[in-house]
Formats: structure tokens, C-alpha cells, sequence
């Protein structure tokens, strides 16, 4: 840490962050309505990529409780018998991707920092959640009676 940076403590919510979602899917600021700044104290680019690093762990979880909420899948640890010390992953599945021989879209997001259900954050930061995430494809995909399964993430 820099003599003068602040410590690198950051809130554990959106709302923490005074930023929300609005209608149309792209992150705002809860009082004044702009889109996320980077630069939140100048001069401090370490201290701003760590706030925007664990803005993206908090946007992560949202997209993790969509996938459940609103697409309705399913969350499934890997292997499914994997021992408490035994490495393990998980991915998102609609309810009969197992069982449905006809149709399956496996989606497999980027690489990096981005997880299960995101192709980018950039993108669901400074665009909108349609533009930065799945979602808009799995809700196709089930529409028309497709199942869906996301790419495995490391735990």
C-alpha cells in the first residue's frame, strides 16, 4: 500500500457501492443516475482496480442468482461426489439437460476473471447485463425448448 492510499476495504453489496441495476439492465449509481467511474480518486489507479475488482466479485454473485432466479438453473457442484478435500467445480444447467435427448446449448464464457453465465464484466459494468451476460440466450434457448448448461468455474 502507498503512504497516502486508502485501505483496500471495499463494501460486500451493490447498495454498499451505491450502484444498483436499473430497468434496463445497466449498472447505475443510486443518487445521481451515472454509470460506473473508474477513476474514483484520482491519482490512485491500484486502489481504484482493486475497488473495481471487487465491484465485479459482487456483479458475479447477481449474475450467479439470476442464472437461478430468472432462468431457472440449476446450480451443480462437480463431480458430484467429490469429498469435502477432493478440488471441485460447478456449473449451471437447466432441469433437463440431463434428460432431454434432443436439444443441448453448452456456453462457454471467455477467460480470465469472468465466470459461469458472463462473457464479459467490461461489458455488464459499462454496458448493460444484456450486452455483458448470457442471459438473453439462455432465455432464448429455453423458449424454445433447448436445454442449457454453462461452462464449469473453479471453486
Amino acid at each position: 500500500m502507498k503512504k497516502d492510499e486508502p485501505p483496500l476495504e471495499f463494501p460486500d453489496t451493490l447498495e454498499g457501492f451505491e450502484y444498483a441495476f436499473n430497468e434496463k439492465g445497466q449498472l447505475r449509481h443510486i443518487k445521481t443516475g451515472e454509470p460506473f467511474v473508474f477513476n474514483y480518486r484520482e491519482d490512485l489507479h491500484r486502489w481504484n482496480q482493486k475497488r473495481y475488482e471487487a465491484l465485479g466479485e459482487i456483479i458475479t454473485k447477481y449474475v450467479y442468482e439470476l442464472l437461478e432466479k430468472e432462468c431457472h438453473l440449476k446450480k451443480v457442484t462437480l463431480p458430484v461426489d467429490a469429498t469435502e478435500s477432493e478440488p471441485k467445480s460447478f456449473i449451471f444447467m437447466s432441469e433437463d439437460a440431463l434428460t432431454n435427448p434432443d436439444k443441448l446449448m453448452v456456453l462457454i464464457h471467455g477467460s480470465g476473471v469472468v465466470r459461469a453465465g458472463q462473457w464479459a464484466r467490461r461489458l455488464i459494468i459499462n454496458e448493460d447485463l444484456d450486452s455483458g451476460t448470457q442471459i438473453p440466450y439462455i432465455k432464448r434457448a429455453i423458449e424454445v425448448s433447448v436445454c442449457v448448461l454453462t461452462t464449469i468455474n473453479n471453486l
